[in-house]
């Protein structure tokens, strides 16, 4: 069964948000997925690599290294990424570059808002009085911000974390099922707008419906912070695992 490894949520080292990691290690392990704990080059017990290296790359090289440790003398050594927002994005880039990758699991990894999810938004919005009262002064914001966008208030709409096009994403997710990478993409509710329906995935990219899986928690927040979102997220991934790679693969 192919080993499981943890790559670091943005700055926070390898224990994962809220002790994450450590408990979806463990529930992996009893599943039979060797599951390694990693701090990227720089963050935690790691030290930054003394290449220069941009953080995409570096983080790569790492995750690669990584499998190498846990393939140390199998040659047919493969591994799932898990990774939350940048650990999602790096996740990604490594499974592009090393085909020993043969499974992600990305949390929040890119979004992007759709038509339907603006409507479904202001459906949503509209069921409470109080969002009457405030709507001219959102309207008059927003007018604001598309007169003169700041570069703040650009990184706020995707708080600080630029996506790439929509288009390259679903390229880029496209090369992979074709390489029989198995995808599980989970949106919290730290999306928003950019991410407000269980099906919106599908929405961005028909085409890869049934090709790939993806789970909506609305009522969790971006590093599953509350105890029973965070059981259902292990529970999820657990699951998804044992399904997409039985024992007998």
């Amino acid at each position: 069964m192919p080993a499981v490894l943890l790559v670091n949520a943005g700055v926070i080292h390898r224990i994962g948000p809220h002790r994450l990691h450590v408990r979806l290690a463990r529930r992996l392990a009893q599943a039979g997925h060797p599951a390694l704990r990693m701090d990227l080059s720089g963050i935690g017990d790691s030290g930054a690599l003394p290449e220069r290296l941009g953080f995409r790359a570096s983080s790569v090289a790492d995750i690669r290294t990584a499998i190498d440790h846990l393939g140390a003398g199998d040659p047919a050594a493969s591994a799932i990424v898990f990774g939350i927002c940048s650990g999602a994005d790096n996740a990604l880039a490594a499974a592009e570059a090393d085909p020993r990758i043969v499974g992600l699991v990305l949390i929040d990894p890119p979004c992007y808002v759709s038509t339907r999810a603006r409507l479904r938004a202001l459906r949503s919005r509209l069921r409470h009085p109080a969002a009457w009262l405030a709507l001219p002064a959102k309207l008059l914001k927003r007018v604001r911000v598309r007169l003169s966008p700041s570069a703040d208030a650009l990184d706020a709409s995707s708080g600080g974390r630029q996506p790439p096009p929509q288009e390259e994403y679903g390229r880029q997710l496209t090369g992979l099922v074709a390489r029989d990478v198995r995808i599980l993409s989970i949106y919290s509710s730290a999306q928003g707008v950019r991410y407000n329906h269980a099906d919106q995935l599908y929405e961005w990219f028909p085409e890869l419906r049934g090709k790939l899986d993806s789970l909506y928690y609305p009522d969790a927040n971006h590093t599953f912070t509350e105890t029973a979102q965070q059981a259902a997220l292990i529970s999820a991934v657990t699951d998804w695992c044992r399904r997409r790679f039985p024992a007998n693969d």
